[in-house]
């Protein structure tokens, strides 16, 4: 419950979650690959990379449509995530929008 009075508002909470979930994404790309990684950390700001963060939630987006049977219960909460990053108090605070529109072959 003390993490709960911690926030502000509902907008605060979510751009919290939103912005420790990328910061994992940027610590498993550092992991992954030093240089690439180390671009994405030095600078801590997320909107200066906002199409690789576009681009990660779209491959999960992507791997649901391919695979229904996988990501049963992960894909619901980025789903909810993106949703709530919608919003328009949420990104005024991210200052970048989490999620693009979905490219097909047709586009």
């Amino acid at each position: 419950s003390s993490d709960l009075r911690d926030f502000r508002t509902k907008s605060h909470r979510i751009h919290t979650q939103i912005k420790d979930l990328c910061a994992i994404l940027s610590g498993l790309v550092l992991a992954s690959d030093y240089k690439v990684g180390q671009s994405l950390v030095t600078n801590k700001n997320f909107c200066d990379n906002a199409t690789f963060f576009q681009d990660i939630f779209e491959v999960g987006r992507r791997h649901k449509v391919m695979n229904p049977d996988k990501m049963r219960t992960e894909y619901g909460k980025l789903v909810y995530i993106l949703m709530d990053s919608q919003a328009s108090d949420v990104q005024q605070l991210l200052e970048f929008n989490c999620v693009r529109p979905l490219r097909t072959v047709h586009t």
